[in-house]
């Protein structure tokens, strides 16, 4: 199970579901910057469409390996963010007609110099932040989109769900989220079953509370009711993905792994989501 190889005819899937609500328009310090959650989490699923993108090229064409779908959930529905056939082709993402911006990177030599330079970005994911949080619409999307991919796919590496949050749903009780994952957790092709993995996107000021990063199941939970949620929403990882949680996981415990973070600042979010993107690695 999930050893299945990523190839032209037996490709992956990436389902990314984006909270676009009100909330999101409060300060984080990303990448060394004071910025929105939104405009983090943007940036984020920016930098993880054009790894995939540059995971899939073979001799100077773009081959594909993988179909990708973006849900944005914020005011009053949910909406996909790549088209409203939900899935698009990895070409095709890489085809669409996108905005560019000049993004500062900061380098650190061994020797302790700080190198300043700046690089050009491609943008499918404007960030968005409005109204309320219809997380139970975008859970729903997102299962029917898996379920007709896995019907065509049926050999395929697994979907992998990766839902960024920073609160509560506001269109569902905690009863219906569960269902709501639970039946996205229960799609699945012949090499095994999707993967959903919930990631909290923290304030500034709410990261001096209790962390979990991708906890073991044996780690004690913080008593909060979103919390206990979130880590009943998510999938166990399987072991193929032991080896790299464990390179970047600061922590003793050992696997299996849950697919969750809570409380985690918007700094460590790129590694958190390059977790769900492990399966390239079995790309032939």
């Amino acid at each position: 199970m999930y050893n299945a190889d990523i190839t032209r005819t037996q490709k992956g899937a990436v389902v990314l579901l984006i909270d676009q609500s009100g909330s999101m328009s409060e300060d984080v310090v990303f990448a060394g910057k004071t910025t929105t959650k939104a405009a983090a989490v943007a940036s984020v699923a920016n930098s993880l469409i054009d790894e995939l993108i540059n995971h899939c090229h073979r001799h100077r064409t773009i081959g594909d390996y993988f179909d990708l779908a973006a849900i944005g959930y914020g005011g009053e529905s949910a909406q996909p963010l790549l088209g409203s056939k939900g899935f698009r082709r990895i070409t095709e993402v890489n085809n669409l007609s996108t905005a560019t911006l000049l993004e500062p990177l900061s380098f650190h030599l061994p020797d302790g110099r700080v190198v300043e330079s700046v690089a050009e970005r491609r943008v499918w994911i404007e960030p968005q932040s409005k109204g309320r949080t219809p997380m139970g619409e975008a859970l729903a999307m997102a299962r029917k989109f898996i379920s007709a991919w896995c019907k065509r796919n049926p050999l395929s590496f697994p979907p992998l769900v990766i839902n960024i949050t920073d609160g509560e749903a506001t269109d569902a009780t905690e009863e219906q989220l569960l269902l709501r994952s639970e039946q996205i957790r229960n799609t699945a092709t012949a090499d095994g079953n999707t993967l959903l993995i919930n990631i909290h996107i923290a304030s500034e000021y709410d990261v001096v509370g209790p962390t979990l990063f991708f906890p073991s199941e044996s780690d004690p939970l913080p008593a909060n009711r979103q919390t206990q949620l979130l880590w009943q929403m998510s999938s166990t990882f399987p072991s193929i993905f032991d080896a790299a949680i464990g390179e970047i996981k600061d922590s003793a415990t050992k696997p299996p792994y849950r697919a969750m973070c809570y409380n985690s600042s918007a700094g460590q979010l790129f590694s958190l989501l390059t977790i769900g993107s492990v399966s390239i690695e079995r790309m032939i």
